[in-house]
């Protein structure tokens, strides 16, 4: 697995991408913000649709092998 977006992203936007529950123990879902797709759209050249795509793999990806 290609990690691509991760090392793009800020120390809370990480945070934020491999949380796994929420402050009351709930599954956490993780949906980045707008201009963050943007930007990185425009860091990596992909569209914003391919970015989000990218983002839920290497979540996905992170998820599990901290586990």
């Amino acid at each position: 697995m290609e990690i691509i977006i991760y090392p793009l992203l800020g120390t809370t936007s990480r945070r934020a991408m491999v949380r796994e529950k929420s402050r009351f123990g709930h599954a956490y879902v993780y949906k980045p913000r707008g201009e963050l797709l943007v930007r990185l759209s425009v860091d990596t050249g992909m569209s914003k649709d391919a970015v989000l795509r990218q983002i839920q793999r290497e979540r996905q990806y992170l998820i599990g092998k901290q586990r």
